[in-house]
């Protein structure tokens, strides 16, 4: 039979697709010990790459399944399993559809990836909404039968708790985890970041109350998905009873690079996955050894990966590299030194809330062909919305040399728009080319891609719009919402970087975008801007962002508040404090070796108070080198 093309990119973005093809799913079906499994289920089963993988490993299942909402998928996995036994494939939505009743040895996927906000009827099919599939959830582990009451209320309890704005890849781990009998397996296909994000803790507390962590295996420099942008994890893990874990547990993590990749396999110098598989498990070493060619793995004692998303988490790699235990260092987090983290500001619209200021001229962007526009200029604000933007210096000062600058005509309205008003507070009003200005972007769509979506009605831009009780407006769509503290921030780092993360100190009080995470102290008594910059270039810091943090598909380091946040920093006494400031005052004034050495040894003196290895900054910066060859391939 013909089967349609699924070279289609837009649309397998659209889906979610990432197909695993056999290379990856030999490994994954054999680290999953498919071969002894007598039931096998893929919920969102794509092309069938992942059962045929379990049959190639040596599995002979009485009860083969896949459920899969795309035909062209569906289509291919028929094609693919045609002639194998005992195999079943439904054209389903595995939330709303009726699940098989038993409890399998087996469940092993690999989840789409569609954003909350990509929902929807496309290309023929509907894609639930978040709401839909929360209920559907739900109601299908109720209708468990051969769960027990305990693990029905650990299930339903991460059903509940996930948060709306996770991908559907979270309620699909919650699902595929409820199909999985005591001591079977459940095998998964993950990126990097659910080991960190806060969107998938509901899924970490889930695997520590009903699942024994057995082997995670990184995608060491992004060679197994050529179309994905982040790096995947292979998640191995056996469902126990409901309970405390058992104390004495072993975690392998293992990192592979392209060279365990053999002729089209994933075994390095062994003679198969299954051998890799053995060797993994044998692991009891907590400092990373070679399993073979391109697989290095360490062993982790009694670790909960909920707990690895929290503040304060030490890396157990991180506090190897400084030559001690974990346990003995004495940590604190951001926010006890009297500081926030979050996300710069995101318009929405960049084409209208950004604007260039040239040569004393204000100029929108160029898709509206205007060279000068009459701006307020107290309505035009100093921004840093690239990291293209800033050089060596660590500091941003006024007047900014570059010329970005954000609109914001909070207190101005065009004069329609004020009429519309009527007698409220003072508000000034626009000149009228700018208010021509505003018609025009307000009837624009966002891009020819999207003619449907025009400015006033995008998501981040809608809120912006505001009537009073009366149903009389009191702001419209061109006004920003008031700035807040993290708009404007203290210190910024970019989110996406491809060398260490550089902390800038904003002492012009521009707004900053998205593009960055920043920092801003919220108490009188919060450790001085200038300490904390200096921590923020550690190599302590680096070595935590570095083991922490996602690592995109192309070799950045995608640095998170959420990261930023739960970062394990040095317990300092005043004496530190004064040491860290001056250090980086010094390094405002002259960015040197000297000075970062300098800092590295005042961090690695607070962090091991008691240690006389001179060694152990070095070891720290090390790490950090290291692992930033590993991820740009340098």
């Amino acid at each position: 039979m013909t089967i349609p093309s699924l070279d289609e990119t837009a649309r397998k973005k659209r889906l979610g697709q990432y197909f695993t093809g056999h290379r990856v799913g030999r490994l994954l079906a054999a680290l999953a010990d498919a071969e002894t499994a007598t039931t096998i289920i893929d919920p969102m089963v794509g092309s069938a790459d992942l059962l045929v993988s379990c049959l190639g490993v040596g599995a002979v299942p009485n009860k083969l399944v896949g459920l899969e909402i795309d035909p062209l998928a569906l289509a291919q996995a028929k094609a693919a399993l045609d002639g194998a036994a005992n195999a079943e494939l439904i054209l389903t939505d595995a939330f709303s559809a009726t699940l098989p009743t038993e409890q399998f040895d087996l469940v092993i996927t690999n989840p789409p990836y569609i954003r909350y906000q990509s929902t929807g009827d496309f290309d023929g099919l509907s894609i639930p909404s978040g709401e839909v599939v929360r209920t559907d959830l739900v109601r299908a582990i109720k209708a468990r039968n051969e769960l027990d009451e305990d693990a029905r209320t650990v299930l339903l309890r991460a059903a509940m708790r996930y948060p709306g704005t996770a991908d559907i890849a979270v309620p699909a781990w919650i699902l595929s985890a409820s199909l999985v009998r005591e001591g079977g397996v459940l095998a998964i296909i993950a990126p990097q970041a659910w080991l960190s994000r806060n969107y998938a803790r509901s899924v970490r507390q889930l695997l520590d109350e009903a699942f024994d962590l057995e082997v995670v295996v990184e995608d060491g420099d992004a060679s197994w998905f050529d179309d994905a942008q982040v790096r995947t994890h292979l998640v191995l893990a056996r469902r126990k009873k409901i309970g405390p874990p058992a104390a004495g547990r072993v975690t392998v993590f293992a990192r592979a690079t392209s060279e365990l990749e053999i002729d089209g396999h994933l075994h390095g110098e062994l003679d198969s996955e299954h051998e890799v598989g053995v060797a993994l498990r044998g692991i009891t070493s907590t400092n990373s050894v070679e399993v073979t060619t391109g697989l290095i793995a360490r062993a982790e004692l009694d670790l909960s990966v909920a707990a690895a998303g929290q503040d304060g988490h030490v890396p157990a790699r991180v506090a190897a590299a400084l030559r001690v235990a974990a346990d003995d260092i004495v940590t604190r987090s951001l926010e006890s030194y009297g500081w926030r983290a979050g996300q710069g500001l995101r318009t929405g619209a960049n084409d209208f809330f950004y604007i260039d200021y040239v040569e004393g001229a204000p100029r929108p962007a160029n898709r509206w062909r205007i060279k000068s526009l009459p701006l307020p200029l107290e309505c035009l604000l100093p921004a840093v919305r690239r990291q293209s933007e800033l050089g060596e210096k660590l500091t941003i000062d006024a007047p900014l040399t570059h010329t970005s600058r954000i609109v914001n005509l909070r207190g101005w309205a065009t004069a329609a728009d004020k009429r519309r008003m009527g007698a409220t507070g003072h508000v000034s009003v626009l000149p009228d080319d700018v208010a021509t200005w505003i018609a025009e972007v307000a009837s624009s769509p966002l891009s020819a891609k999207t003619p449907t979506k025009l400015f006033p009605h995008l998501a981040a831009v809608a809120p912006n719009s505001k009537m009073d009780r009366s149903g009389r407006p009191v702001a419209f769509w061109y006004q920003l919402p008031e700035l807040a503290a993290r708009h404007r921030p203290t210190l910024l780092i970019g989110r996406v970087c491809g060398a260490q993360p550089t902390t800038y100190l904003n002492t012009a009080g521009a707004v900053v975008d998205a593009n960055f995470s920043t920092l801003w102290p919220v108490n009188e008594d919060a450790l001085p801007a200038e300490a904390l910059l200096a921590l923020l270039h550690s190599s302590w810091v680096w070595a935590s962002l570095e083991a922490t943090c996602t690592v995109l598909g192309g070799g950045a380091l995608k640095v998170e508040a959420t990261d930023l946040r739960r970062l394990a920093l040095p317990d300092l006494g005043m004496d530190d404090i004064s040491r860290l400031t001056t250090l980086g005052q010094e390094l405002i004034t002259h960015r040197s070796e000297e000075v970062s050495h300098a800092i590295d040894e005042a961090v690695a003196n607070a962090m091991a108070p008691c240690s006389t290895d001179s060694r152990q900054p070095m070891g720290l910066r090390e790490f950090a080198e290291t692992a930033l060859r590993h991820r740009t391939h340098r």
